[in-house]
């Protein structure tokens, strides 16, 4: 159902989106909230804007916490090329495999519930550094599920990916269900769905750009862009992966939608017994987009593929920049999402080297022979190399 918004209500939206500091968020989609008509078809894009509102209170009285002289332990600063939440019942293991696989230095004892605050650590894989970030385990609830801190849900949000850690000794199927079901509770999904909208705004552009790896049987460009510029986007880039309505459209806008996050599980304690049988039957219950790498954090079995498949589940790639005229590409990469095109990196780098743009030259996987010549839609691959010339 189209959520019927008023056009005083599509601007209270932008505002809050654009706004610049929680203060003025807050106020924003306060207002913007009362703005929303109260039909049935609404109800869970209120429940959404009440779920933000709280969040940005919570912010704020951190940030007032902060301010007299305390940090709120929930704040983590994001570094490295991507940010990937570690989480999974008590005494799976998730400490261990931070220590292992990071330069963080948890706690790690036989207790349940060692962890109580998010613990970031940074994840070596080849040429970048990933940031993974153990949350607190969720506490079991009488109905067999989880109960995921409302703040490691926030964390998993904001996030680019998931690592669930479960115990292979001890049920791991079980676990998997109970917390994908809870997080499935806080809309959350780690299972890729048949159709994902993403919205890239862009600051200071003047298009929106549209990529679609479907047929937009239920709607068509002209739409799409009039139904943003009803919210006042200028700017963007709007991939759509399968098919999609306008209302797909308008609650991919309203970010009304159920989040998918590329996930990997590690299945721990493969060196215990019978860990080798749990860990077929949990394998054959993932979707195929899921993938299982089972490690021992005794033995080090299975440590090392940890970093690839996350790599490889965020669907990110490595492209090299270099100077015309240089013999060789800078040492360290753009990470940008499998997909990305010339065009792109170049208004990433810097929107005036977009509009400068005149062709480039690719070295690496896509291209067809050392230094193609090669336009603006050229689709890059990871570790390229990219010279980009402009006029």
């Amino acid at each position: 159902m189209p959520a019927n918004l008023t056009a005083e209500a599509k601007a209270k939206w932008n505002e809050a989106l654009t706004a610049k500091n929680p203060r003025e968020k807050l106020e924003a989609f306060q207002e913007f909230l009362s703005a929303i008509p109260k039909h049935k078809g609404n109800e869970r894009l209120r429940a959404q804007v009440k779920t933000k509102i709280a969040a940005l209170k919570e912010e704020l009285a951190s940030q007032k916490k902060k301010r007299s002289g305390g940090r709120s332990i929930w704040a983590v600063e994001r570094e490295g090329a991507a940010q990937v939440m570690a989480l999974g019942p008590t005494n799976a293991g998730r400490s261990s495999l931070l220590t292992l696989l990071t330069n963080a230095r948890p706690t790690v004892a036989a207790y349940d519930y060692t962890t109580q605050r998010p613990v970031p650590g940074m994840l070596a894989f080849e040429d970048i550094q990933i940031q993974l970030v153990e949350l607190p385990a969720p506490q079991p609830t009488a109905t067999g599920s989880y109960a995921i801190q409302p703040e490691s849900v926030d964390l998993v949000r904001s996030s680019n990916g998931l690592m669930l850690v479960f115990d292979l000794s001890s049920d791991p199927l079980q676990q998997f269900k109970a917390l994908t079901n809870a997080l499935e509770e806080a809309r959350i999904s780690t299972s890729r769905q048949g159709s994902r909208i993403e919205i890239v705004r862009e600051k200071g552009g003047s298009e929106i750009r549209i990529a679609s790896s479907g047929d937009l049987s239920s709607c068509n460009p002209t739409e799409i862009r009039q139904l943003l510029y009803s919210y006042g986007i200028k700017g963007a880039l709007v991939r759509i992966y399968g098919d999609a309505s306008i209302d797909d459209i308008e609650d991919a806008v309203l970010e009304n939608v159920t989040l998918y996050k590329p996930t990997i599980i590690v299945g721990n304690k493969i060196d215990l017994t019978d860990a080798r049988e749990s860990a077929s039957r949990l394998r054959d219950a993932l979707p195929i987009s899921v993938p299982l790498v089972c490690t021992s954090c005794l033995t080090g079995e299975g440590i090392e593929a940890v970093g690839g498949a996350i790599f490889r589940s965020l669907e990110i790639i490595r492209v090299y920049t270099k100077e015309p005229n240089e013999a060789k590409p800078s040492d360290n990469p753009f990470v940008v999402s499998v997909g990305t095109t010339v065009r792109e990196l170049a208004r990433q780098i810097h929107t005036d080297l977009a509009e400068r743009y005149r062709y480039s030259r690719i070295w690496g996987p896509t291209s067809k022979f050392a230094g193609e010549r090669v336009g603006p839609d050229h689709v890059l691959g990871d570790r390229d190399i990219i010279e980009i010339h402009t006029g």
